[in-house]
């Protein structure tokens, strides 16, 4: 007979975990100190079987699986249960207390608090035997979402972290091992897509464009159509919570105008307004417009690595300097880009600048600055910074050409990095720093954030994809420009690049050198 479960509060989490549970055959006692709670749960949880059986996604009949649900008031009950599931709000003390109280009832069943940014280690210090407590993290809505986090806490018994795992893999899921840090791993390394994007848009980017870069280089919502849909009230409480558990570290720190919407009450889609108004909501991205490769003008491609290679295989370009109408520099550093030729107007890849800190060098030649990240769809958006100085012919040479290759076209006010790699280069120092302090495996961490937000693919796995050394140089260079720590490349990633490592399953073994430093070398 499959083990006993008891899961502690019967909102959008628990019940949600009990229906999991229910389904793998689990016998399922749902606790909440509120009578309304537990009907609304039950109600919630017929209506979504009966929507799975429609679609043919549930094995069995509905009352079958209702028939394993128990609702209870009495805290004493659950604790005669094998596993306890704690999924109460998100406040320590309560945690503490319920977890607390159930290890005084039972002292040798196993305690899971599903908390997604609290200390494991520290809701279990209340705990008598904490050895048996567990976090496990589970993404709304958990009866969909397959990403479970495990989080053993400093005092949790290796024995229990495994049962874990196997009850999560038992129910379908696909977890993975997380060190007890704060925001553990998914909530962690995601802080930059929030984050950044804010200062962005604090900086002069219009939402709704970041937004649609966001969306043309994969990932399913962009940032601010996101945090309405989780609740701007919610991501600010994860990014505080983030704060302060690492003691004020400059770069989780929350931003201002978060702050003041969710101050105002506008907190998302479930308030009618927070980044958009709703109904009608965001606004849908500009489509893309029919390539016309006739109308485009001939480029000269400059530089080694994937972006530089992607436009050569696909793009409109010549070898030869007199057929050129514009040099297309795809070089990182600022440091690189000398003049190829006196005449031609320059559109160089942001990077690691601004479009204005290029400008100088080039005299009276018109300068405009774009970002696109590999891999490059029909969907990409091409973002076009002109100085500030402002417009001239290389601007509209760089809107032409990109439009004649079936992009959209976004020309923005300057900024370095733009906003799409500016995003991408800090979730993935973020994801390199979680691997360096033993947070997750490489490959778990970017099966962690493919299956818990649905990145198109994992940072680490990106950063692989567009080479290590041209992102160490645009952090280099974003830092020296803009003055932010957060912007200080990560020390593994330096010893990477330093190494000729371009992967990072290889970090640890005996390089030979050659094949890393082949295919990923070059100057950039």
């Amino acid at each position: 007979m499959n083990e006993r479960v008891a899961v502690i509060g019967a909102g959008t989490m628990g019940r949600g975990i009990a229906q999991v549970a229910a389904q793998a055959g689990h016998p399922v006692l749902l606790y909440d100190p509120y009578p309304q709670a537990l009907q609304q749960a039950l109600s919630a949880i017929g209506d979504d079987l009966r929507k799975a059986a429609r679609g043919g996604r549930l094995s069995g009949p509905v009352e079958e699986v209702l028939g394993r649900l128990q609702t209870t008031g009495e805290l004493e009950r659950c604790a005669e249960a094998e596993w306890v599931i704690e999924a109460a709000p998100e406040v320590l003390e309560l945690k503490q207390e319920l977890l607390g109280q159930l290890s005084q009832l039972n002292p040798s069943n196993l305690l899971a608090t599903n908390t997604s940014t609290l200390s494991v280690t520290a809701i279990a210090s209340k705990v008598k035997n904490p050895e048996r407590v567990m976090g496990m993290h589970f993404f709304n809505p958990a009866q969909r979402m397959r990403l479970v986090e495990v989080i053993p806490g400093l005092r949790t018994a290796p024995e229990v972290t495994q049962r874990a795992l196997e009850l999560a893999r038992s129910w379908g899921k696909e977890p993975v091992q997380v060190a007890d840090m704060p925001g553990f791993l998914v909530n962690r390394v995601a802080r930059p897509f929030y984050g950044e994007a804010l200062r962005l848009h604090g900086e002069g980017i219009a939402k709704e464009h970041i937004d649609w870069v966001l969306r043309g280089l994969g990932f399913p919502m962009g940032p601010f159509e996101l945090m309405d849909l989780i609740g701007l009230d919610v991501n600010l409480a994860a990014s505080r919570s983030v704060y302060e558990g690492f003691f004020a570290e400059p770069r989780y720190r929350p931003h201002p105008l978060q702050a003041q919407r969710v101050a105002a009450g506008m907190l998302g889609r479930k308030t009618g307004a927070g980044w958009y108004t709703y109904p009608p909501g965001p606004p849908s991205p500009p489509q893309a417009p029919q390539a016309d490769l006739e109308q485009a003008p001939t480029a000269l491609i400059v530089g080694p690595h994937p972006l530089a290679q992607a436009l050569r295989q696909h793009y409109r370009h010549t070898e030869d300097l007199a057929q050129a109408d514009f040099v297309l520099d795809c070089r990182v550093k600022l440091e690189r880009k000398e003049a190829l030729a006196e005449d031609l107007p320059v559109v160089t890849l942001v990077w690691g600048h601004s479009a204005s800190a290029l400008a100088p060098g080039y005299g009276n030649r018109p300068v405009a600055g774009f970002s696109l990240v590999p891999p490059l769809s029909k969907g990409s958006t091409a973002e076009v910074y002109a100085p500030l100085s402002g417009s001239n012919p290389a601007v509209e040479l760089a809107k032409r050409y990109f439009r004649a290759h079936g992009h959209p076209v976004l020309e923005l006010p300057d900024q370095p990095g733009g906003v799409g790699f500016r995003i991408l280069a800090l979730l993935i120092n973020e994801a390199v720093s979680a691997v360096a302090e033993g947070l997750a495996t490489p490959s778990d961490l970017d099966r962690a954030m493919r299956l818990g937000t649905g990145y198109p693919r994992g940072p680490l796995e990106w950063a692989e994809a567009i080479w290590l050394k041209p992102v160490l140089r645009a952090l280099e260079s974003l830092h020296s420009e803009l003055g932010e720590d957060r912007y200080r490349p990560h020390p593994l990633l330096r010893r990477m690049v330093a190494a000729g490592i371009g992967s990072f399953t290889d970090v640890g073994k005996d390089p030979t050198g050659a094949e890393n430093l082949a295919t990923h070398g070059g100057h950039s």
